[in-house]
């Protein structure tokens, strides 16, 4: 029966020892093992391992060592139990191994999804400015349940994602300065609704916020554009330059009053 001949320290590894059997009267390494395993074991000099116990050591080891390859995982930042069961899935760990080291991290409060999701939800609202339909999509991917997302999201009251689009909103309006007051309006919503705001919070947003829609602001920006299409028709009949620059800028959304005192000053301009 196989003796323990020797036991070192791993040099590359802290908390880890190699252990070498006396075979036929020659030191062989045969496997290495994490401290907790050694103290638990009792794994000392001179004592007599059989095949069998060997094989379980091994085995155990690799529990030992994919459970601290998850406690690492989780070092970093919380995770959910799905996370983790994938995390461990992709290094081969048995799913009967995986079970009990997700039990085990569970117990010991490294893994709880409630608390997971209710600090996703916090720290998404209050860094990464999203709102809580990307967020419940993103906790969705992470396998949270979707009675819990629904509990988490609570951290997001109406009244908060109301005040975060408004000045998303307001800040994001300097990219639409060429655009038409409904035009203005419309991308302004697509925005917000992109970043995870429902239509009602994004439309009383745009509704509620400080929007530069002057009149003159507006006449600027229609100025620009029919100047463009001008220019482009350039060659064609004057009727039919006033019609296509009608038809692009109805298009763009500007109004109709605003259009006609375009085509009346670029008359009497020209006419000039």
């Amino acid at each position: 029966m196989p003796v323990i001949s020797k036991i070192t320290a791993a040099k590359k590894t802290a908390g880890r020892y190699h252990i070498y059997l006396d075979r036929s009267g020659n030191d062989e390494y045969s496997f290495s093992v994490s401290e907790d395993l050694l103290v638990r074991e009792q794994l000392l000099k001179g004592k007599e391992l059989t095949e069998t116990e060997v094989s379980e050591l091994k085995k155990q080891d690799e529990i030992d060592r994919a459970y601290q390859n998850a406690v690492n995982y989780i070092s970093y930042r919380m995770r959910s139990v799905h996370e983790v069961r994938s995390y461990l899935a992709d290094r081969e760990v048995p799913e009967k191994e995986i079970d009990s080291i997700i039990v085990s991290l569970s117990e010991r409060g490294f893994l709880d999804d409630e608390s997971f999701a209710f600090s996703y939800v916090r720290t998404k609202r209050d860094t990464a400015k999203k709102g809580p339909s990307l967020i419940a999509r993103e906790l969705k991917e992470k396998g949270v349940d979707a009675a819990l997302i629904e509990r988490a999201l609570q951290e997001y009251p109406y009244e908060m994602q109301l005040d975060d689009a408004i000045r998303f909103a307001e800040k994001k309006q300097t990219a639409y300065q060429k655009e038409s007051k409904r035009k203005r309006e419309e991308k302004l919503m697509q925005f917000l609704m992109q970043k995870g705001y429902s239509t009602e919070v994004a439309k009383e947003a745009v509704a509620e916020a400080n929007l530069e829609n002057d009149e003159e602001t507006e006449f600027a920006a229609l100025q620009a554009a029919a100047e463009k299409v001008w220019h482009k028709q350039r060659n064609k009949e004057r009727w039919e330059k006033k019609q296509k620059v009608k038809q692009h800028l109805y298009g763009k959304g500007f109004p109709g009053e605003l259009i006609q005192r375009w085509i009346e000053e670029k008359e009497e301009t020209e006419e000039n």
